[in-house]
């Protein structure tokens, strides 16, 4: 599968969380940072890739017992800002290390707004599987992610 090409291909999503009020050197993170209004207390949930100049941020989550699987995310990379949502389908923990998540992924489009490409689909990807400071694999080392696209019904 194309995805699966590129992630190997790609260089993996450096998992740095960055604390807040951090005197910050980079000028994307600055601006994605204001543009996120994130990044400033010990609660903002937001990770980064200094190396890629990557950001991904979970803007929140489901807040009743039948939405509680879904997140709400936006990931910046130097191409543009994508926001979407995840739902989990299913969760198989493999090991006391590895986890198996399956995930349906929906992009939101609109108002300047569009779906990433190829190569930004495939650090989006990762970047969801390096996400440990509050996701679902903050217990595990490793996590085989499985994306289904909620658009076509097809594995990313």
């Amino acid at each position: 599968m194309i995805s699966e090409i590129l992630v190997a291909e790609t260089m993996t999503f450096a998992n740095e969380h960055i604390p807040p009020l951090e005197e910050e050197t980079s000028e994307f993170l600055r601006e994605a940072r204001g543009r996120l209004r994130t990044g400033y207390t010990p609660f903002d949930r937001w990770t980064v890739d200094r190396q890629n100049d990557m950001v991904l941020f979970k803007r929140g989550s489901g807040r009743f017992i039948e939405s509680k699987d879904v997140e709400f995310w936006t990931f910046i990379d130097r191409k543009g800002q994508y926001d979407f949502e995840t739902i989990k389908r299913a969760e198989t923990e493999i090991s006391k290390e590895e986890i198996a998540l399956t995930r349906l992924i929906g992009f939101q489009i609109g108002k300047g707004i569009t779906e990433p490409d190829v190569e930004s689909l495939a650090q989006v990807k990762d970047a969801l599987r390096e996400y440990k400071d509050y996701g679902y694999l903050s217990d595990y080392l490793r996590c085989r992610l499985t994306l289904v696209s909620a658009a076509t019904g097809k594995e990313i």
